[in-house]
């Protein structure tokens, strides 16, 4: 999930595509944007950007935004890896929900 705009979703997809390839599994998703009327309703209010393994946050809340009201701008997004704040989902995280996904009894 990703809001128009935001400056992390290049970050984003470069873990995923690395998560992916050094998982085994080819680097194909489904990316959606949260201002696309097709866009599920529950993935909308996810902030920018949010990566999703199997349906599930590859770094689950609680998330320190308000949800977005109408005609409001981008959501930014951040996350922890170690002392740091980032802008996009830590490797370690989305490589962790990638190799659980592939596991043979995963759902």
């Amino acid at each position: 999930m990703y809001d128009a705009g935001c400056p992390n979703v290049a970050a984003a997809r470069t873990v995923l595509t690395r998560a992916l390839r050094e998982a085994g599994a080819p680097a194909v998703w489904t990316e959606w944007c949260t201002e696309d009327p097709a866009c599920p309703e529950d993935h909308r209010r996810l902030g920018s950007p949010t990566i999703l393994v199997n349906g599930k946050d590859v770094a689950p809340g609680p998330h320190l935004w308000a949800p977005r009201q109408q005609g409001e701008g981008p959501r930014s997004r951040t996350y922890r890896e170690g002392d740091l704040v980032v802008g996009s989902p830590p490797f370690s995280l989305v490589s962790a929900a990638v190799h659980k996904a592939l596991e043979p009894d995963a759902v």
